[in-house]
């Protein structure tokens, strides 16, 4: 008998654990979105139903979660949005049909932990045009390192969002195939940037 999404969204299954948590042994309950498979997920996304909206809500929650709960953790994202996170595991889901959406999203910020923001750090109100986005100023500050190395940057890492930190966006964003040259640190911009 085939399970309906709501019943798995409402079912618990036990996997080991990557965070110092849980049972002695390792194991812990995973509930809700965590446990629906990737098809279902690719399903959901295409029709934009409310169930993929309540996916977005449990990655939110889920690393929260990880936030509250880790060690020197302020913030295990330092600027992936939920709709870079949706991007991101429909890619590993067209691929993988039948993995469950738990591991998919746990790989994804397990490969981003060491960047993950470690204290608290002030948010900053980017707006560049139409675009807007709020960003941390620790991440403006890597941003800019990181543009430096590049050979994009050549003022100090201050995290602030100024003409340089826009020109050298925008010398970045040229070099890459299909980008325009906005200055503007938008998520795909910002994960190109980082892949490396």
């Amino acid at each position: 008998m085939k399970r309906t999404l709501i019943g798995l969204l409402s079912c618990a299954a036990v996997l080991p654990l990557a965070l110092p948590a849980a049972t002695d042994s390792g194991e812990y309950a995973i509930r809700g979105a965590g446990l629906i498979d990737c098809r279902t997920y690719l399903d959901e996304q295409q029709k934009q139903s409310k169930a993929y909206l309540m996916i977005g809500g449990w990655i939110d929650g889920y690393i929260t979660g990880i936030n509250q709960y880790s060690k020197d953790t302020y913030d295990a994202t330092s600027f992936e949005s939920t709709e870079l996170f949706a991007e991101l595991i429909k890619n590993h889901c067209e691929k993988n049909p039948d993995d469950r959406l738990f591991p998919v999203v746990n790989s994804i910020i397990h490969q981003r932990w060491a960047s993950r923001i470690t204290e608290k750090t002030p948010m900053v109100g980017i707006e560049l045009g139409e675009q807007r986005v709020r960003i941390y100023r620790e991440t403006l500050s890597r941003i800019q390192k990181r543009l430096a190395e590049k050979g994009h940057y050549e003022l100090p890492a201050t995290g602030e969002f100024d003409v340089g930190t826009i020109t050298a966006i925008a010398a970045f964003q040229e070099t890459l195939d299909g980008y325009k040259p906005t200055g503007f640190p938008d998520q795909a911009t910002l994960w190109a940037l980082f892949a490396e």
